[in-house]
């Protein structure tokens, strides 16, 4: 197994030089020159996360230099890539340039550091300027989901996105009177609890000739409470990153229209706050859903899936893409049997989950193919509508949540799901992310519609 050790060598000196690939049995080694120093070395599997983590630390490490220099074994750009070296090594030296400053209104602060590639190789520097969309992309979800809740909310939500500069970008926003209209019954029972307003916001990357269309929708609930099901306060102050699917979505946007994707892709983001009120949804409440199947309510704390079903039918409706994926921090239990290194995947089509699973790999944020249908079926059998819409009993929660939403997929329509509730936030264990928003998600979606657009 390859590994790599990091040799930390501080100086006075305004230089840096980084020598990748020269260890011991040719090992991916790390050694900044010097004089004199004190060697710090840790040894971990190399792979894009080390490399991402790589890039981090060299910025973080040496943030007063005013040039570093990295030179890579020969042997080591043999097995690996010299562009997608670049690329990650370059997203981590961007992304360490994030830090969350507290603003009163919701706009996105996108100033990444200035770093120039001293290399006259066109497909180096293309690489290079890469592995800045993507940082900035997964910057535009942290941004969002680290603005508190009274900024942060359905409406402002759409202004900060329209904010964002993304070329050849299309919008569409669906306010309540056009979601009523359009029979949003179960997204519209969340909101209603809420003095803040639902919102749809519809975004197009259109492209001529393109063959394929995806559809990519978002969980966007702002703040979570609850609603009358409260939550244990210990739990609270974390919700406002329960919209972290619609933020992925937003970032995954910004990267596919910047690097002009060669695919057709619809991203819809579903936007309500969950609040408890005089007005708010109950347990055992029956809402009629978009689609015109009747659902009973049996936690309030479960209203992501009626924001996502609503969605999803409407996306379906009216778009017919080829491939659907929805994307949400839906359930606690997707951490429980995951922990925080993969993100649950459901679906109903194998090759479009073996085509998620590589992009995953591609970009380091993994996931793992859970089961849907059958035995999870049972939960959602309900005497007093079509469907319950979860149930009291948290064994299979995730699975039963995604067999819930595949109620509402067409048996010939190409869907996953991803649930990133364990993803979204606190991934200390990763340099690159820290304790806040992480931004998971939007990486996975940029690469999947990367990768289908090369399909044949």
């Amino acid at each position: 197994m390859k590994t790599f050790n990091f040799n930390f060598i501080e100086n006075t000196q305004k230089t840096r030089t980084i020598y990748v690939g020269f260890g011991e049995d040719k090992k991916l080694s790390l050694k900044l020159e010097s004089e004199n120093y004190d060697a710090e070395c840790c040894k971990q599997s190399f792979s894009i996360e080390n490399l991402q983590d790589l890039g981090f630390l060299i910025a973080k490490q040496f943030s007063q230099a005013q040039r570093i220099e990295v030179s890579v074994e020969n042997a080591l750009l043999a097995q690996f890539d010299p562009m997608q070296f670049i690329q990650w090594l370059g997203f981590g030296l961007y992304l360490s340039s994030y830090k969350y400053q507290h603003k009163q209104t919701a706009y996105l602060d996108l100033n990444l550091t200035k770093i120039e590639l001293d290399n006259s190789e066109l497909a180096l520097q293309e690489a290079f300027q890469i592995s800045k969309t993507l940082a900035t992309s997964q910057i535009v979800s942290r941004e969002l989901m680290n603005l508190p809740s009274n900024v942060l909310y359905p409406e402002s939500f759409v202004e900060a996105v329209k904010q964002l500069e993304m070329p050849n970008l299309t919008f569409k926003v669906l306010d309540e009177k056009e979601l009523t209209e359009e029979k949003f019954g179960g997204l519209l029972s969340i909101s209603q609890g809420s003095a803040r307003e639902a919102r749809v916001l519809v975004m197009k990357h259109s492209v001529p000739n393109a063959t394929k269309t995806i559809a990519l929708v978002g969980k966007g609930v702002t703040f979570d409470t609850g609603g009358i099901s409260i939550k244990a306060a210990r739990f609270m102050s974390t919700m406002k990153f329960d919209m972290g699917g619609a933020a992925a979505v937003v970032g995954a946007m910004y990267a596919i229209t910047t690097l002009n994707l060669p695919i057709n892709v619809i991203a819809l983001c579903g936007l309500v706050e969950n609040m408890p009120s005089s007005t708010a949804i109950k347990p055992g409440d029956v809402v009629m859903m978009r689609s015109q199947t009747s659902v009973e309510i049996i936690s309030t704390d479960a209203e992501g899936r009626m924001v996502l079903a609503d969605v999803l039918d409407y996306a379906q409706d009216k778009y017919q893409p080829d491939y659907l994926i929805d994307i949400a921090t839906l359930t606690g239990g997707a951490g429980v049997a995951l922990g925080k290194g993969y993100t649950a995947l459901m679906g109903n089509n194998l090759d479009f989950i073996q085509t998620i699973k590589q992009s995953g790999e591609q970009c380091a944020e993994y996931v793992w193919h859970m089961p849907t249908g059958d035995w999870f079926n049972n939960p959602l059998e309900c005497a007093y509508a079509d469907l319950r819409h979860g149930s009291e009993d948290p064994h299979g929660s995730p699975c039963v949540a995604a067999t819930f939403l595949q109620h509402f997929v067409k048996d010939e329509q190409k869907w996953a799901h991803l649930d990133i509730a364990a993803m979204a936030h606190d991934l200390a264990h990763r340099k690159i992310y820290g304790e806040t928003a992480s931004g998971y998600g939007a990486l996975l979606l940029t690469h999947l519609c990367k990768t289908l657009s090369t399909q044949s």
